[in-house]
């Protein structure tokens, strides 16, 4: 009976082990999206939104590039966006066009980043007044890139920040380049 009591002190012990292993596991997956967040093979979602280097302008749908290209979401706050700058500036200075779109970020401080970090973007869609895009993709957090076809169907997408970012989008944008 000895024994008996003391492998029930060890159950809580290895109960916790459990519960982490299966809350973690499935972050460790760089592909793993909830079904509500999964955007691939649908169209990029309608818009009218700020530009946010030119608060003036407008942008729609029309504004986006005619050509595949990486919609990169980011933050000034967020340490793992900062992180992710350099292997966008890198992916810039190779002709990716690259699309911005502010999460939960006030204009001022975005403008400050990009002046700290370098522009990696052709051009920046300013969603923080209506936050329409990070509602309607279902963004729960930065970074968060889409690769999207030159007729704005999302084909790939990856939450968080990924040291091989480069290695995972360039050959698939360089496929749908290819594509008639």
């Amino acid at each position: 009976m000895n024994k008996m009591k003391k492998a029930f002190l060890f159950l809580p012990l290895l109960l916790l082990v459990a519960l982490v292993a299966f809350l973690t596991v499935p972050l460790m997956n760089k592909d793993a999206l909830a079904p509500t967040e999964d955007w691939r093979d649908k169209p990029f979602p309608e818009f009218v939104g700020k530009n946010l280097l030119d608060p003036h302008a407008r942008l729609n749908n029309n504004s986006l590039p005619k050509e595949p290209y990486i919609l990169n979401v980011w933050a000034s706050w967020c340490t793992w966006c900062i992180k992710e700058f350099p292997i966008l500036l890198k992916l810039k200075e190779q002709g990716v066009p690259i699309v911005g779109l502010t999460y939960t970020d006030e204009p001022n401080a975005a403008r400050a980043a990009l002046n700290r970090w370098g522009n990696p973007f052709s051009l920046i869609i300013d969603d923080y007044e209506r936050g329409f895009l990070i509602q309607t993709l279902k963004v729960s957090s930065a970074p968060s890139s889409y690769l999207i076809d030159k007729h704005g169907i999302v084909r790939y997408q990856q939450k968080g920040y990924n040291p091989d970012f480069e290695k995972d989008f360039l050959p698939r944008l360089e496929a749908l380049r290819k594509e008639p």
